[in-house]
């Protein structure tokens, strides 16, 4: 028979390995669990890839093949349809954001985590677009000129002081918009034109900040009050009307259908849909409801071509939710890889295409034929876009992201800690499971998440 006190050691030893396995069970629960939610929406950022590929397209054709992007063929017009392609990043950032603010954490700290996410970045591209278009701040006019393309002719001239470069990142970008894109007309008088912007496509930034705020508004209204939370939503559908603000809170809607089950008929059937609306912007059923809303919405109504692409993005965003063809598409390597690049490629395709992409065209230009220019000058852009977003992607986007995150480790550091008794336990619950709740609160934050527009 063995000694009173062995026995009492072996129990505790058992005790502890149980303990241990606990954990250790739990930890890998959480990570499957994490490892089937990613799986799970993988076809989004597959998504969020075609669709920052369909605006480098659109702005490429539209500076040096101006006649087509005016005059293409309807089947043809979806594939640098970037204003549908904006409004898709609208949607999928309300369906993301969603469960990551739903995860514990006070909101002014999500808010904080976001523009952090969001600034640097910004900050970084206009950086890099004032240094290429000092460079070469004429380059965009000479392939104008050889090309016919006003659009590629737009004013640029205030954009390369560095009061500019601090203007822009610290207020219009993200907190006050451009002169034709604001949240805030009573202003719009005062702001610069885009036309006068760095980068373009920081347009859209503006809308993206405040869309993730109204997000978060909703998730936390969510936790607290279903019937609050519909309230708001009514209200937001009668104060944007037809304002493409209303796709955040759409996304928002359709993140419940992230892991439901698909129903590939319907889902095909909207991606038709959508797609058809992106290749004809000129129905007359579209415009008819598009005046209906108009005449009940605070908020200014967009014109029947921005209208009819915000519609379409709500097909084919749908249409991807509900096909599982669609989904594995996009779940592809290769979409993956873009929708991983899509926000450094968005902002980066803008200042490359206007400074070395037109330099490049207008060398060629003067030895080869036309179309050859166009179709030689496209490989080499579409290449050093890929170069410099992955090189933005790996040394700014993602120090952004880790940067954002640990705004909840400074939480978690600076919250007090919690005493144990001489038996491994606190009150209410173990020592083991605090230690656990607060790893998955640190490792908790946005998903890679790229903007969108």
């Amino acid at each position: 028979m063995a000694p009173r006190g062995t026995n009492r050691k072996a129990g505790h030893e058992v005790s502890r390995n149980t303990v241990r396995e606990q954990r250790l069970a739990r930890t890998h629960v959480k990570r499957d669990n994490r490892a089937m939610r990613s799986t799970k929406v993988q076809y989004l950022e597959g998504l969020r890839g075609i669709a920052a590929v369909q605006v480098v397209l659109l702005h490429f054709v539209t500076a040096f093949m101006p006649i087509s992007a005016e005059q293409a063929a309807p089947p043809w017009r979806p594939l640098f349809d970037g204003h549908t392609a904006v409004y898709v990043f609208f949607l999928i950032s309300g369906a993301v954001l969603t469960p990551s603010f739903a995860r514990d954490g006070a909101w002014p700290r999500q808010a904080a985590k976001r523009v952090v996410r969001l600034g640097i970045p910004v900050a970084a591209a206009a950086a890099i677009a004032l240094a290429l278009l000092a460079a070469l701040p004429n380059a965009h006019l000479e392939a104008a000129r050889i090309s016919g393309s006003a659009w590629l002719a737009m004013d640029s001239s205030g954009a390369l002081t560095l009061s500019h470069l601090l203007r822009e990142v610290g207020l219009d970008s993200l907190l006050l918009g451009y002169r034709e894109y604001t949240l805030f007309a009573p202003i719009s008088g005062h702001l610069p034109l885009l036309a006068q912007s760095l980068d373009a496509p920081f347009w859209s930034l503006h809308l993206e900040l405040y869309g993730s705020l109204l997000v978060l508004l909703l998730v936390r209204l969510q936790s607290q009050s279903a019937w609050l939370h519909r309230a708001t939503v009514i209200f937001c559908a009668a104060a944007f009307g037809t304002h493409p603000m209303f796709l955040f809170v759409l996304g928002h809607i359709c993140a419940t259908r992230l892991h439901r089950p698909p129903i590939a008929l319907l889902g095909t059937a909207l991606i038709v849909l959508g797609l058809t609306m992106s290749a004809s912007k000129d129905w007359g059923t579209v415009e008819a409801i598009r005046v209906t809303i108009a005449r009940f919405a605070p908020v200014a109504a967009p014109n029947l071509f921005q209208f009819q692409s915000q519609l379409a993005a709500i097909a084919l965003f749908i249409g991807a939710l509900l096909s599982p063809p669609a989904q594995w598409l996009l779940a592809l390597p290769p979409c993956r890889q873009l929708g991983r690049l899509s926000f450094s490629i968005y902002l980066l395709h803008f200042p490359i295409l206007f400074t070395l992409g037109c330099a490049a065209f207008v060398a060629l230009a003067s030895t080869l034929a036309y179309s050859a220019a166009v179709a030689t000058a496209f490989a080499g852009f579409v290449l050093i876009v890929l170069l410099a977003a992955a090189g933005f992607e790996h040394f700014i986007d993602r120090p952004a992201i880790r940067l954002s995150r640990r705004l909840d480790r400074v939480r978690l550091m600076l919250r007090s800690p919690q005493t144990c008794d001489g038996g491994g336990q606190k009150s209410g619950s173990s020592c083991q499971d605090a230690s656990h709740t607060g790893t998955a609160a640190a490792g908790s934050g946005c998903p890679t998440r790229k903007p969108c527009a």
